[in-house]
C-alpha cells in the first residue's frame, strides 16, 4: 500500500529535531555516569545544577562525580560567618 507523500514528508527527522533528540542522549548518559538525576524537561535549562555540569562536562572542564561522596560531606556545617564572638571575648 503507497503511504501519501505528506506522510513521508512528516516523518522524516530534521535536523533540529536529532539535535535535540542526540543532545538529550548524551545528557542522559552523563546523569548515568555521573550520578545526576536524570530529567528530560532539564535539557537547556540553565539553572539547573545536573544540566550546568553536563555543559562543564562538555567543554572539557572537571566535573564531581556524585556518585562517590567523601564521608565528611555529611558532618554538620556552621552558617559563613559564625565565629562564636562570645565564647572568645568573655568580657561581657
Amino acid at each position: 500500500m503507497a503511504q501519501p507523500k505528506w506522510l513521508k514528508k512528516y516523518l522524516t527527522m530534521r535536523p533540529e529535531v536529532s539535535t535535540i533528540f542526540d543532545d538529550l542522549e548524551k545528557y542522559q548518559e552523563f546523569c548515568v555516569a555521573y550520578g545526576h538525576v536524570f530529567d528530560e524537561k532539564d535539557l537547556y535549562n540553565e539553572r539547573n545544577v545536573s544540566y550546568q555540569d553536563f555543559l562543564r562536562h562538555k567543554s572539557g572542564k572537571h566535573v564531581k562525580n556524585r556518585w562517590y561522596q567523601r564521608d565528611d560531606d555529611n558532618r554538620p556545617r556552621m552558617p559563613r560567618g559564625h565565629t562564636n564572638y562570645r565564647a572568645r571575648n568573655n568580657n561581657a
